[in-house]
C-alpha cells in the first residue's frame, strides 16, 4: 500500500486505489469465466472426453445449440439450458417458444423453475 506524499495516516493514492479496482475486477472476470466452463463441464457429463462437444454446444445456431444439450440431458428447464448455453433469458425463450410450435420439443407445462423441456419422441408419431 502506497502512503500519499503528504503522510494521510495511510489512506491509498488515487493510482493505488484504481490499481486495486482494477485487480479487483480482473479477479471477479476470472471468476466468472471458471464458473461457466465449470457449468459446461458438468452439463457435458462424464461421458465426454473431447473438446469438441464443448465447442460444439457453444457454436452455432442458438436453435441447434438447444437441440443439441436437449439429446445429452433432458429434461431440461429453461434456467438450466440458459445458464449452461450461455443465452439470455430472451432468446432462450424466443428459441424455446419456436422449437415448440415446430414440434421439435414438448414442454411438461410447468411454468416458471417448473418448466422442463424435452425432444419430441419420434415412435409417438
Amino acid at each position: 500500500m502506497r502512503v500519499d506524499d503528504a503522510g494521510a495516516g495511510g489512506r491509498r493514492s488515487s493510482g493505488a486505489g484504481r490499481a486495486a479496482k482494477e485487480d479487483e475486477a480482473r479477479l471477479r472476470l476470472i471468476g466468472e469465466l471458471l464458473c461457466k466452463g465449470i457449468l459446461c463441464s458438468r452439463a457435458l457429463g462424464p461421458q465426454s472426453d473431447s473438446d469438441g462437444e464443448a465447442a460444439s454446444l457453444l457454436a452455432g445456431a442458438p436453435e441447434k445449440r438447444i437441440l443439441d444439450y436437449l439429446r445429452r440431458h433432458q429434461p431440461a428447464s429453461p434456467a438450466e439450458i440458459r445458464s449452461v448455453l450461455n443465452l439470455s433469458r430472451s432468446s432462450a425463450y424466443r428459441v424455446l417458444q419456436r422449437l415448440l410450435l415446430t414440434g421439435q420439443v414438448v414442454s411438461n407445462g410447468g411454468r416458471t423453475s417448473a418448466a422442463a423441456y424435452r425432444l419430441v419422441d419420434p415412435s409417438r408419431n
